[in-house]
């Protein structure tokens, strides 16, 4: 299982692509992964909506672009 840290988004994913589309991502300052949580609902999840803007450590595998997240912690921004 990996772990990711970034900022939690909800905007266009894959943007100037054919697969754009609104997703809920993180951003890790270096990729953007589109999250979901393992058993969620893949189009709208009210779970990760609450993840919006806030910075997270997040557990899981990584299929293509996608990270299927088994735990997910909210951190607290450095001042």
């Amino acid at each position: 299982m990996d772990a990711f840290v970034g900022k939690v988004i909800k905007g266009p994913f894959a943007k100037d692509s054919k697969s754009e589309h609104e997703a809920v991502y993180l951003d890790t300052g270096n990729r953007s992964y589109v999250l979901r949580r393992q058993g969620g609902n893949p189009f709208q999840d009210p779970q990760l909506e609450k993840l919006v803007g806030k910075k997270v450590r997040c557990e899981g595998e990584l299929s293509g672009y996608t990270l299927i997240m088994v735990n997910c912690q909210v951190l607290k921004d450095l001042p």
